[in-house]
């Protein structure tokens, strides 16, 4: 064959190679565009989890601040409840006009007090006082004023008493005072400084000006004693009879003054039911 001839023929395998290669890369460039679609899809996923979670995150605090504001409107009621719960309570043991204890509340103290001096044997005393004339006050000056001069008496009665005493409106225009291991002789003398402050006292109500004075009795609960058998509400009553009496032996005696009533002996063990 001669030279010309092996010139004339053409090696079709570099056609092969290309096909091959063009193949080759038309599978990568599917792979590349189904990896970008890929891509593309997970980015659209990506976006859509991330606004979810946003979403997801304002409805959370959305949420908390609702249950703050449910928490917070509940322990509103809660605290109303209680406060209304205590007023009720208060004005069921406070007498209105004056805003010191009423009579019932006063003697349950009173019968507290019993049941304690029971274990220690300490002596207990209380006091009733009356105002002087205050008929004369109301008849004089009106009711208005009395109504102050009652209210003027309970607070100072309060602030003049020792933070272990207690005050109560008794009834009317009377007042009574617990002074829990207190003997006769300085229940008598408290009694009497009590006394001397409120006759130093001027009321003002309605224009007019008007002082006034009061009369004690005072009643002392002392023991043992076993010849002494009352117990419990029975002894109470006879340690406000001793006081009673001796209220009235006051205004008898001409009005601003303490009378004490003898001790009444009580025997420990046997005062409370």
């Amino acid at each position: 064959m001669t030279e010309t001839s092996r010139k004339a023929e053409t090696d079709f395998t570099l056609f092969d190679s290309e096909d091959r290669v063009l193949e080759h890369a038309s599978t990568i460039i599917d792979g590349l565009e189904e990896t970008t679609d890929l891509i593309k899809t997970l980015t659209t996923a990506y976006k859509r989890a991330v606004k979810d979670q946003k979403r997801m995150v304002r409805l959370c605090d959305r949420m908390q601040e609702e249950l703050i504001a449910v928490k917070e409107r509940l322990e509103g009621e809660v605290t109303a409840r209680a406060e209304l719960a205590e007023q009720f309570r208060m004005q069921a043991i406070t007498d209105g006009l004056t805003q010191v204890f009423n009579r019932g509340h006063f003697l349950e103290l009173c019968n507290h007090e019993l049941k304690a001096r029971s274990r220690t044997e300490a002596p207990l005393s209380v006091a009733l006082l009356d105002i002087d004339h205050f008929k004369s006050v109301n008849d004089t000056y009106g009711h208005a004023a009395g109504d102050e001069a009652l209210r003027v008496v309970a607070r100072t009665l309060e602030n003049s008493l020792r933070q272990s005493d207690v005050v109560c409106r008794w009834g009317g225009e009377e007042f009574s005072l617990l002074m829990p291991r207190t003997n006769s002789e300085n229940a008598s003398g408290l009694a009497d400084r009590l006394r001397k402050t409120l006759s130093e006292i001027v009321i003002k109500e309605g224009g007019t000006s008007f002082s006034l004075t009061a009369s004690f009795g005072v009643a002392t609960m002392v023991g043992p004693n076993p010849a002494c058998k009352a117990t419990g509400a029975d002894a109470i009553d006879l340690l406000f009879k001793d006081a009673d009496d001796a209220l009235y032996k006051a205004k008898d005696a001409g009005r601003n003054k303490v009378i004490t009533a003898e001790a009444r002996l009580l025997e420990t063990a046997e005062a409370v039911d």
